[in-house]
């Protein structure tokens, strides 16, 4: 009995351990981590301060969670809300392996408040960012 309990605590221990090793291999350095039902997602600008008017890079790493997959495709896009409209560009997202994605093509061409989106694995994702 006694051996039983064991090896069912080293078992927990061993899932606990690869759990944590999940969150921290879905961490992206200096990136805004996002959390849905099946799947986590962090993304970061490149520059780091978003340019008004100017194009930047958006990189993003999906991680699913326990007993999701690993969306192949992602779309992302940003609309200002109180302004009824979107980008004047159509940015791409491509895949660089391993849940990691490249999205390229955005400018902010007015400053206030962007909603930015992501769509992945049947799941969306947004957040708010002030442009001055």
């Amino acid at each position: 009995m006694e051996e039983r309990r064991s090896t069912l605590r080293r078992h927990a221990a061993l899932a606990l351990l690869a759990a944590c090793a999940g969150a921290q291999a879905c961490d992206l350095p200096g990136a805004k981590r996002l959390e849905g039902p099946k799947l986590a997602l962090a993304y970061r600008t490149v520059p780091a301060q978003i340019p008004l008017g100017a194009h930047f890079v958006v990189e993003i790493l999906v991680c699913p969670k326990a007993g999701a997959a690993m969306p192949a495709a992602i779309k992302a896009d940003a609309t200002m809300p109180e302004h009824r409209h979107g980008m004047n560009y159509k940015p791409s997202a491509a895949s660089q392996g391993g849940g990691r994605f490249r999205s390229e093509g955005w400018l902010f061409h007015m400053p206030g408040r962007w909603e930015i989106a992501f769509e992945a694995g049947g799941e969306r994702f947004t957040d708010s960012v002030r442009i001055e």
